[in-house]
């Protein structure tokens, strides 16, 4: 089974912030449209919360198995529009094989 890539929006910026020490991080999207937001909002459910595991890649930051730090909608969101987002994710050791 291939795990998921945390899908990248088209438009806004985005701003990673280390949380602590124990790998957890906040992923904050801002100046995104509504599709935009969507496909992450999208994402978020089809993780079922922290209950699925993805590859985060962006710039220097690659995360190869990672999940939502909370299963009840996690992000903070600004409006009306553009829209802001913020996902609070946790790295994980890769599973044992």
């Amino acid at each position: 089974m291939t795990q998921s890539q945390f899908p990248i929006p088209a438009a806004g910026h985005v701003k990673i912030t280390e949380l602590s020490s124990d790998d957890t991080f906040s992923i904050e999207y801002t100046g995104l449209n509504k599709a935009d937001r969507d496909l992450l909002i999208g994402f978020f459910s089809e993780m079922k919360g922290r209950f699925g595991a993805f590859r985060f890649e962006f710039e220097k930051y690659i995360f190869p198995h990672c999940r939502f730090d909370s299963d009840t909608g996690p992000w903070i969101e600004g409006g009306p529009g553009p829209y802001s987002l913020t996902f609070p994710i946790k790295v994980l050791r890769p599973p044992v094989v």
